[in-house]
């Protein structure tokens, strides 16, 4: 704050967007720092969503109580990982599986009037670090294909912003 008193801190974290030991610890870091005044203005989930499961209840509800303590909530590099054949390609029926989380999720941040963002790591698969990570068992993790095309998790999204704008 002494650069720039009118910038943003945040703490941004990764396997901490669900309630558990790790989000309680967070929890109670934020929570003391308000108490005593350290200045913090927001929590950033980094949402590496891996295996297509995604608990978007115990999601909402670590926004719900991260915000009741005065903070913003950041969405941030999320991707929705898929399993992948030889040549990099994921299942139709796993776009659809994953079109749903990034929908989920994002009607889930819409809720919470202090989740005050959502942010891909990155927007085309092409360069992606999924593939390389898991060895090229998964990728198609993001919302534009390998050739820059939209997948179905890009008008997931674009649908669950649009009905949050009405």
């Amino acid at each position: 704050h002494e650069a720039d008193p009118q910038a943003l801190l945040f703490y941004n974290e990764a396997e901490a967007e669900v309630v558990n030991p790790k989000s309680d610890a967070i929890y109670a870091m934020v929570r003391d720092f308000r108490e005593r005044g350290v200045p913090i203005d927001g929590i950033g989930f980094q949402m590496h969503i891996a295996h297509m499961h995604a608990d978007v209840a115990s999601i909402s509800d670590n926004i719900k109580r991260f915000t009741a303590l005065g903070v913003q909530v950041h969405i941030t590099e999320m991707d929705v990982a898929l399993p992948v054949d030889a040549d990099g390609n994921p299942r139709s029926e796993d776009l659809q599986l994953q079109a749903d989380i990034y929908r989920q999720i994002a009607a889930a941040c819409l809720s919470h009037p202090g989740c005050t963002a959502i942010q891909t790591w990155g927007f085309t698969d092409k360069y992606s670090w999924i593939g390389s990570h898991s060895k090229m068992t998964e990728g198609a993790a993001l919302l534009f294909d390998r050739a820059y095309q939209t997948k179905p998790s890009y008008d997931a999204l674009w649908n669950a912003l649009e009905k949050a704008r009405r």
